[in-house]
């Protein structure tokens, strides 16, 4: 026996109507709506590519789903648990080899070889036949790839035919056992048959063909390079446990919106010997409601807190630090960019610090560094403002301000240069000396370094959503020439490391920026380029290609010579930073990328 009863709410412009029905003991609702559609649905909506007539993504879709197969596959077969792929591979499959012939020695050191080619020769297509793994199989004997493999592939292009998809796929490979270690990056053409299997929606892959190709092997005993030292060095502090190990999902339960908690975590850090015992010590920003921390090093190389002693535990969101000798004492002081203000504390010498002002001279302060621009024997602050949204650098900062064009924004925050004039007192010169000039980029850093070796410090400003600055000091009065000297560089500019990489004597600067997977697909297509013009397709595929490596000339001018020095793969690189791994005399690039993560759930 079933009772319906059902009831109307009229929601202009759309009708909401609720049906509840009770059968056998249980209790349901069922929603239906009429009308004209809410914008939510729309937006709803597409998240179906096909929607919006991008059969392309679509087609992206079923091909990831079989390179995730692929992926499992390759994994397996170095466990000797190969799985069956035989429904993946068309029956007239081809393959070239995967590994080049041609391979040549592009760096050793020591235990590391570096092997490349990129124009693999590959002329003898072979049908897979009774083996259609056989390729794959081979692969990873020829590579010597031993113990646990992980591998990742990524679709990076994708073109449709009329009887087949073409498709770009990056390929990473990696394994290490104990006397071993190697490292696969390739490219791969892939063609799948999109008629066959239609019924299932799965793709069968007709041929692969290999087009880039490096690999790194590192012989013998593997050493270490680097070692995660962090649980040792903050064992013996509560803060480690009670405050660091925890993530975002622990804390958005337990502090309130008004501590402007930040879900990005972009807070920055600073490294100076604070307290004159010849040992770096280490400040570390938090988000709104949880403590900035000042950790002491002791001989042993362990950390202990000393952030309430020194009185620098503010709770206020804090996004970058320096500590630098603002009063010219000999002892770092330390800066710290918050939520509304610049502030300024003095060092006492013994790592103690008193505050002594603060600046409100941006709207929402980003990220901080010093020069003595003015060459009169003092540190000058330059500020960051990536956006002038109240939500800041934090979760509610596209809230109202979003960047137009995405490609070239000119709505950002205004940066602003503080020049000091002693005693801790600090005036915002920003206009007067012609850095207020193209000053509404989403800046997210900047760098500076004498480029022209005239003697003064220039200005390299990294923005997201668009174009670079290059401030050419002349004489203490600023002038904007990125696109004189070749350095605008748009993209998404998170970070910028001046550096002289090839020894020539003339600087060279590094932007980390954003490879997108997704903009390589789309930005390519010819749908794409009939709804844009070609400078606007142009800036777009330059934005999906990744960082940026431009070295400097003897004439005052750079060249881009990012994809010839094989450094745009940094993934979503936030920052990035020119050091000498390896003690060669040659200067090495580290990169760090990533994106904030969330535990895997049924439901949003």
């Amino acid at each position: 026996m079933a009772r319906i009863r059902s009831f109307s709410a009229s929601t202009e412009p759309r009708q909401i109507r609720l049906s509840h029905t009770f059968r056998d003991g249980v209790s349901s609702i069922s929603l239906s709506q009429s009308g004209p559609k809410s914008l939510t649905d729309q937006q709803v909506e597409k998240i179906d590519p096909r929607l919006d007539g991008w059969d392309t993504e679509a087609f992206g879709d079923r091909v990831s789903r079989q390179l995730k197969r692929l992926k499992k596959y390759l994994e397996s077969i170095a466990d000797a648990q190969a799985q069956e792929v035989t429904d993946l591979l068309a029956a007239d499959f081809r393959c070239r080899p995967l590994r080049p012939v041609n391979l040549q020695v592009v760096f050793q050191d020591g235990p590391i070889t570096v092997r490349r080619s990129n124009a693999p020769e590959g002329d003898d297509d072979r049908p897979a036949a009774a083996e259609l793994a056989k390729p794959f199989e081979l692969l990873l004997a020829e590579v010597e790839m031993r113990g646990k493999v992980q591998v990742e592939l990524k679709l990076i292009g994708i073109e449709n035919m009329r009887q087949s998809i073409t498709t770009r796929v990056l390929v990473e490979m990696a394994a290490t056992d104990s006397d071993r270690m190697h490292q696969c990056t390739a490219v791969w053409i892939c063609r799948w048959d999109k008629s066959a299997s239609e019924s299932d929606g799965k793709l069968l892959l007709r041929a692969l063909e290999l087009i880039d190709y490096e690999e790194v092997v590192v012989s013998g005993r593997v050493p270490t390079l680097f070692a995660d030292c962090t649980a040792s060095a903050l064992r013996e502090t509560d803060s480690y446990d009670g405050q660091i190990l925890h993530g975002v999902n622990f804390w958005a339960s337990r502090l309130t919106r008004i501590s402007n908690m930040d879900i990005f975590g972009q807070h920055g850090l600073a490294v100076a010997d604070v307290n004159g015992d010849g040992l770096e010590d280490l400040y570390v920003c938090d988000s709104g409601g949880l403590p900035n921390r000042l950790y002491l090093q002791n001989p042993d190389g362990s950390l202990r807190d000393v952030s309430h002693e020194a009185a620098v535990n503010w709770l206020e969101p804090s996004t970058a630090a320096l500590l630098v000798d603002l009063d010219n004492d000999g002892d770092q002081d330390l800066v710290v960019s918050t939520y509304l203000f610049v502030l300024f504390a003095e060092n006492d010498g013994t790592g103690r610090f008193e505050l002594r002002g603060g600046h409100r001279a941006v709207h929402r302060p980003g990220s901080l560094c010093a020069a003595d621009y003015d060459v009169d024997g003092d540190l000058d602050i330059y500020i960051c403002s990536y956006s002038t949204e109240s939500g800041g650098l934090g979760p509610q900062r596209f809230n109202n301000n979003q960047p137009v064009p995405f490609h070239d924004a000119n709505n950002g925050g205004a940066n602003a240069l503080l020049e000091n004039r002693g005693r801790f007192r600090f005036v915002d010169v920003t206009d007067q000396i012609g850095l207020g000039r193209n000053n509404s980029r989403w800046s997210f850093a900047a760098g500076w370094d004498d480029y022209d070796n005239d003697g003064d410090l220039d200005l390299y400003v990294a923005n997201d959503f668009g174009r670079n600055n290059l401030y050419r000091n002349q004489g203490g009065h600023f002038l904007d020439v990125a696109a004189e000297v070749g350095v605008q560089d748009v993209a998404a500019g998170m970070s910028v490391a001046w550096g002289d990489y090839n020894r020539d004597g003339s600087m060279d600067v590094y932007v980390g920026n954003m490879f997108s997977a997704a903009g390589n697909r789309v930005a390519y297509q010819r749908r794409f380029a009939r709804e844009r013009s070609p400078d606007a397709v142009a800036d777009l595929q330059r934005m999906a290609r990744g960082n940026t490596l431009f070295a400097g000339t003897n004439d005052g001018s750079f060249r881009d010579v990012s994809e010839s020095a094989n450094v745009t793969m940094g993934r979503w690189a936030w920052s990035s930073n020119f050091v000498d791994v390896n003690n060669d005399g040659w200067l090495d690039l580290v990169v760090a990328n990533g994106y904030f993560t969330n535990r895997r759930a049924k439901d949003l």
